[in-house]
């Protein structure tokens, strides 16, 4: 099969039509303005990285040479009659030099959905292409849909192919469950944690210092309740105790971490629906030989197929920058397709302030996940696989 491609400033455009039907060459047509050297180089790094990959072909024309985009229609038919159009992307130009094409001759003409993952024929379609839902052979990983943008993962806490502690998963439950019971206390918790291990000589599981401020003695009863940590003695100012293992250690230590392998687990609990997330992102806004200069923090990055989700994770008081932290990343890597959130535990100050930040949260487009204590894992994962699924200002709203 060869597919003849309207070249896409929408990335995830781009390449969707070769995920779903696998055809043995991929032409791409595009405007010179649209179609740059830069967006060249990310699609075929994209498709160099996949175990099957077809011939790339790159035509240009010019913005506004009508002539040139009909005469390199004619030339795809002349040597690909069987060649099938996909006509997602595109200029106008573009189109209509394609449109007098079909009306000259019968073609197959299809487009495709990337939200819902849905291809459609146009009527009159010469050759048939089974339309409906689709799924493409594997969905477009996070690294991958970054190398689209020109950027680079540079490094991230967890990934869903990286192999995960046996025992992450129960750490985390029992971890949530005291969590809960007191969540406005978690992140002062955490950093007196954090300071006794930095002030302790040893820096393996069992921690001894002087403090000068100790964790709630109710906290503390939780954890060990939890067998979370063991052996905590308080002689004076010296507070000694044994973490369970170095990851209970860890996320008792980094306040915001417990969230972000919340939204991360129950991600992975939507089977078949995120094909891809990675949590703790670090990105480099130019990838390649470029690498390097600014890079970006993202807590969460998930993938429906080829639309992203951009998470931020807030577990103590949510600032109003916090809705600018993830429009930002978003605004440079996400296109027309990609859906913001901000998962949190409570929003603080007054009514009114509260107001206004539930407000700005619908004029960017960020879905507002509020109270996060009170969603179970199954009920956070398909609140944001709705969200993938609605896009930027859907329907969920603040929640």
């Amino acid at each position: 099969m060869v597919i003849a491609e309207l070249f896409s400033t929408e990335v995830s455009e781009n390449v969707l039509a070769a995920l779903c039907l696998q055809p043995e060459k991929l032409i791409f047509l595009g405007s010179r303005s649209v179609m740059t050297d830069g967006r060249i180089a990310a699609v075929r790094a994209f498709f160099r990285g996949r175990k099957t990959s077809p011939q790339l072909t790159f035509l240009r024309v010019g913005d506004r040479d009508y002539a040139g985009a009909g005469a390199a229609i004619r030339d795809i038919l002349a040597k690909y009659p069987d060649c099938r159009f996909e006509m997602t992307g595109g200029s106008d130009l573009l189109l209509a030099a394609l449109g007098a094409a079909a009306a000259s001759q019968p073609l197959t003409l299809f487009e495709l959905d990337v939200r819902k993952q849905s291809l459609s024929l146009l009527k009159g379609s010469a050759r048939e292409l089974k339309p409906g839902l689709f799924r493409p052979l594997r969905g477009v990983s996070v690294a991958e849909y970054l190398r689209l943008w020109g950027g680079e993962l540079a490094e991230s806490s967890y990934t869903m192919a990286l192999r995960l502690p046996e025992t992450l998963e129960k750490d985390v439950e029992e971890l949530w469950r005291v969590y809960i019971q007191a969540p406005q206390i978690w992140t002062k918790q955490c950093t007196i944690l954090a300071n006794l291990c930095a002030r302790s000589r040893s820096g393996g599981l069992t921690v001894s210092a002087s403090c000068a401020e100790k964790c709630a003695r109710s906290h503390i009863d939780r954890l060990l309740k939890a067998k979370l940590i063991s052996g905590y003695r308080e002689n004076g100012s010296t507070v000694t105790l044994t973490f369970r293992d170095a990851h209970v250690k860890r996320t008792l230590t980094r306040a915001g971490d417990l969230l972000e392998l919340q939204v991360f687990l129950a991600a992975r609990g939507e089977p078949g629906f995120f094909t891809d997330a990675v949590m703790g992102a670090k990105i480099h806004w130019k990838g390649g030989e470029e690498k390097g200069g600014t890079m970006n923090e993202i807590d969460g990055l998930l993938m429906h197929g080829a639309v992203p989700l951009f998470v931020s994770c807030k577990i103590g008081s949510v600032p109003k920058e916090a809705l600018y932290e993830v429009d930002s990343v978003a605004a440079r890597f996400g296109g027309t397709y990609a859906v913001r959130a901000l998962v949190c535990s409570r929003l603080h100050g007054s009514e009114s302030a509260r107001r206004a930040i539930r407000q700005r949260a619908r004029d960017m487009g960020i879905l507002l996940i509020e109270g996060v204590e009170r969603l179970s894992r199954g009920e956070l994962g398909r609140k944001l696989g709705q969200a993938a699924l609605d896009g930027p200002g859907g329907s969920l709203g603040a929640l």
